[in-house]
């Protein structure tokens, strides 16, 4: 081989195990995804199946309910989520004494497996022995029976955006502070000196420098949220009845234990479209605060 074209390709050749990597982690599960939502599983072969598991999907309202559901532990979530980290990134950027033992300390949660971490939370809210169910179940029920967090819907749905809250809280903390510490100290110095006080010197220096940094936090957390699966498994398993059964739920338990391939991968497809118009927005604003800038 001339050396001309060796030297042509050789950056080509370097690249090419992580492009391979990539196709075979991502792009293809991705496209075969797309494949299954176009078929149905019948007697151990798929067949085509057009748009039809869109149409169910449009049409069922445990579906919608789904949607709903993961609509709710969004919102509620990221307020949760978004609010805390900030709170503490704002605390921990003021380099306080033993800073690094309570950045520790907050982490430990990020560090155990989200499976683990939910076993935990649904032992704290078991009936009888649950620490946490003891302790908060008789302040919420009535003088004849305590309130069950895992036996009520909004109880259960409860439960898991606290502890998904606990598990993800350090990671939110984590990118803010990285945004707060790019900002120049002396920006607020000089605004001190001007006689803004500490609300102000917020609200107008560093909270707009730090918001390309907070719709990153927001767009990871949205991602998060819609994909979560292993403390809804892990807590309720979509119960009681389907008062908990996200969208990432009912694809799991559609795919793994109905055998409902073609629609598992239809509802996978929606929960593609949802993070890709999230991603979407996000750029699109983040090109836009560029522009004004």
């Amino acid at each position: 081989m001339p050396k001309l074209i060796l030297n042509k390709i050789y950056p080509y050749l370097l690249i090419a195990p992580a492009v391979f990597f990539v196709i075979a982690v991502s792009l293809y599960p991705t496209l075969y995804t797309f494949y299954l939502s176009l078929h149905r599983f019948r007697r151990g072969q798929f067949e085509f199946f057009e748009l039809r598991n869109f149409e169910i999907i449009l049409g069922s309202a445990t579906f919608w309910n789904s949607l709903r559901l993961t609509f709710a532990f969004g919102v509620f979530f990221l307020i949760l989520v978004i609010g805390g980290g900030l709170l503490l990134a704002l605390v921990f950027n003021r380099k306080l004494g033993g800073t690094s033992a309570y950045m520790t300390i907050i982490f430990i949660p990020w560090m155990i497996s989200e499976v683990v971490a939910g076993i935990m939370w649904r032992w704290m809210f078991l009936p009888n022995v649950g620490i946490l169910q003891n302790a908060l179940g008789p302040l919420l029920g009535s003088a004849e029976r305590e309130y069950l967090f895992l036996a009520d819907g909004n109880g259960a749905l409860g439960v898991v955006i606290a502890a998904t809250f606990w598990r993800a809280l350090a990671f939110a903390t984590l990118l803010l502070l990285a945004g707060l510490q790019t900002i120049p100290s002396e920006l607020g110095e000089a605004a001190a000196i001007d006689g803004a006080n500490r609300w102000q010197q917020f609200r107008l220096v560093t909270w707009p420098l730090l918001l390309p940094t907070t719709q990153v936090t927001i767009v990871f957390m949205s991602i998060q949220s819609i994909n979560a699966i292993g403390m809804f498994l892990s807590i309720t398993r979509g119960g009681p009845g389907r008062a908990t059964e996200v969208l990432s739920l009912q694809m799991y338990r559609e795919a793994l234990e109905f055998n409902n391939w073609g629609y598992a991968g239809a509802l996978a497809v929606v929960m593609f479209v949802i993070n890709a118009a999230l991603a979407f927005v996000y750029v699109r604003s983040l090109n836009a605060q560029h522009a004004f800038d």
